[in-house]
Formats: structure tokens, C-alpha cells, sequence
């Protein structure tokens, strides 16, 4: 089977844009995405280096793992144009933020950065999906909540009135 879930249900999928500038920090990646591996609760679908320069442009970089993790499904993801317009802006990625409802790698990684874009299946929601469809209910939302607003939350709770 290949990356993406093809021939099975795929679970929800996470972009997710990581620094790796920081000494060990390639080494550190590399050995998570290989306990990742080993779970069932998530699967990373494919793992993409990039370097912003300082003219702005966003290259691609070699693999971290070429044989697990070659970088061409983020890399198609990414340049992929979901209104079929020819010229798509390759720095492109499906997100929220942002008034035409996506956001520019290059926006997110300063320059001379170097960065990894993650796809993240989240294998846990496919039983939760499937539970509510029989009884045909419908996700009507979802939002990731960020550690530092969530400790905010904890403290406005934990607060004496």
C-alpha cells in the first residue's frame, strides 16, 4: 500500500512545519519518525525537507529517510492547485489562516532556515468517524488547539475565584 492511505480508510491528516536549525535537531526528528513508526494510533505519510533562502525561495532539500520518507507526497500536496488554475504558487499548503483560506511556507520559514513538513495521519479518529456515521452523524468542525493556549485555559481553570 502506499503513502496516503490508498486501499484502506485514511484518518484525518496534519501538516505540520518543524524547524530543524538547532544542533541534533535532524537527528532527534529522524529518531521520532522511526517511533512513530512503530505505533497504530498515527502513521507519518511522508516527510519533505526545505530551506528558505534569502531570496525567499523555498528548495527542496534530500530526504531524512529516502526509502520511507521521500518527500514527494507533501511535495505534490503542496504544488498541487485544488481549482485546477495552471501557475500554481508551489509554496502553497491547505490551510485555514489567512483571507483566500491558505498560507505560504515561505511565510512561515524565516530565511536561511531549514524546515520539515510533515504529513500526519491520525489513525485513532477512522473507528470515531465510523461509530458516528452509523448513526449518521456528522463532524460538523474540528480545529487543532495549541499547547500554550491550552496551558492558558489550565490556568484560567486552576485560578483561586
Amino acid at each position: 500500500m502506499g503513502p496516503g492511505g490508498r486501499g484502506d480508510d485514511l484518518g484525518p491528516v496534519q501538516v505540520v512545519l518543524i524547524g530543524i536549525d538547532a544542533p541534533g535537531a535532524e537527528r532527534m526528528l529522524a529518531a521520532e519518525l522511526q517511533d512513530l513508526g512503530t505505533q497504530d494510533a498515527v502513521r507519518v505519510l511522508d516527510v519533505l525537507r526545505v530551506r528558505r533562502g534569502g531570496d525567499d525561495e523555498v528548495r527542496r532539500l534530500e530526504p531524512l529517510d529516502p526509502d520511507g520518507h521521500p518527500g514527494t507526497l507533501v511535495e505534490a500536496l503542496l504544488v498541487a492547485d485544488p481549482e485546477g488554475r495552471e501557475g500554481a504558487d508551489p509554496r502553497r499548503a491547505a490551510e485555514e489562516p489567512g483571507e483566500e483560506g491558505e498560507w505560504f511556507l515561505a511565510d512561515r520559514v524565516p530565511r536561511g532556515a531549514t524546515a520539515a513538513i510533515l504529513l500526519i495521519e491520525h489513525r485513532w479518529a477512522i473507528p470515531l468517524r465510523a461509530a458516528a456515521a452509523q448513526f449518521e452523524a456528522a463532524v460538523l468542525g474540528d480545529a487543532w488547539v495549541h499547547p500554550r493556549d491550552l496551558e492558558a485555559a489550565r490556568r484560567t481553570v486552576e485560578a483561586p475565584g
